[in-house]
């Protein structure tokens, strides 16, 4: 019993396998089959770059954004490599340089415009706009949330201060009325006369 479980579990798996490369066959993108090794080229290098600015210092990473800058051309473009080495450099987290902005600007046109990389590169582009694109997402909606934290605390201390004076208005007022008691008390306890 034991066997034939196993046999059918490696028939199901062989069968799933052969599905697996005739769906990747059948798409004209993907002429790679399952059991040839895959190399991810880069023309820019940019896992490399990515990994050698993770370790530099801030002091090092404006460095580089200078010299990535001073080598666009007269009219200010960037190589391709460049573009997007600049835009690893802006978005990096927890850096003084992070511009997401630009950074998110610099990988659109990086992803539309580029024609000297490959497709690892521009995959690698559209995956780290996304990020970016979410990270400065949850920023504004942390931004937003501050922002309606603060108005509410203001209006809850609007509300403390409007009570605490609505208070000592009654004390005036029970002090008021403890008074006038007792000067209608002596006036009704004098003699008339």
């Amino acid at each position: 019993m034991t066997k034939l479980v196993f046999y059918l579990v490696i028939l199901v798996c062989l069968e799933a396998c052969s599905n697996f490369e005739h769906t990747i066959n059948a798409h004209s993108h993907c002429t790679e089959t399952m059991t040839s090794p895959t190399t991810i080229s880069s023309a820019c290098d940019i896992i490399h770059y990515y990994e050698v600015i993770s370790a530099l210092t801030e002091n090092q990473k404006s460095q580089a954004a200078k010299a990535l800058l001073s080598s666009a051309t007269v009219d200010g473009k960037l190589s391709d490599c460049n573009q997007i080495k600049l835009a690893i450099l802006l978005s990096a987290p927890n850096s003084v340089l992070q511009d997401d902005k630009t950074s998110i600007d610099l990988l659109n046109a990086f992803i539309n415009n580029a024609t000297s990389v490959t497709r690892a590169d521009k995959i690698f582009a559209g995956f780290l706009k996304q990020f970016v694109e979410e990270r400065s997402q949850i920023r504004y909606q942390h931004t937003k949330t501050r922002s309606l934290l603060k108005a509410q605390q203001q209006e809850a201390d609007t509300i403390s201060n409007e009570l605490a004076k609505t208070r000592q208005q009654l004390q005036q007022l029970k002090s008021l009325e403890s008074e006038l008691n007792h000067q209608e008390k002596r006036i009704t306890s004098q003699p008339a006369g």
